[in-house]
């Protein structure tokens, strides 16, 4: 492979698999606060709880959103960030199964986490980070001889 790529090659290769673990950790969260509503909370009046849970998962979005602008950026360390969402909503999630809820939705709130802790152990999605490291440390040296030059 060419060590110079266009930005529509990186994009080819690496997009699909980048925007698959933005959805899922979305898909995540939203699915985890939805069945959070009916089972955890049913019992407590929405304008007691509503806020709260909603603003929560809000929080946890723009956590998604940061972290994976970091990992954009070049820096592979964010990885973790969303692999602690994943497993936190995973956790969250597992013990539902007492409340029987909707058995779609459930399972979706399984499989989502599980998609994206494996979207992100694919060998495109390391490639991916390892090359925008790259670029980083590309960047930095630019920037390190424009200021020296």
């Amino acid at each position: 492979m060419n060590e110079l790529m266009t930005l529509r090659d990186f994009f080819r290769q690496y997009f699909l698999t980048f925007m698959g673990g933005v959805f899922a950790a979305c898909f995540s969260l939203a699915l985890a606060v939805a069945l959070a509503f009916i089972t955890y909370f049913r019992d407590a009046p929405i304008a007691q709880v509503g806020l709260k849970i909603m603003s929560a998962g809000a929080l946890l979005i723009l956590l998604t959103v940061h972290s994976n602008f970091m990992i954009l950026r070049g820096r592979p360390s964010w990885v973790w960030v969303m692999v602690g969402i994943y497993v936190a909503c995973l956790l969250f999630v597992v013990p539902m199964i007492q409340f029987q809820p909707h058995k779609i939705l459930y399972g979706l709130a399984l499989l989502f986490p599980l998609l994206g802790l494996l979207t992100l152990n694919s060998k495109v999605q390391r490639e991916m980070r390892q090359k925008l490291l790259e670029i980083r440390h590309l960047r930095q040296a630019v920037i390190a001889k424009r200021k020296t030059g």
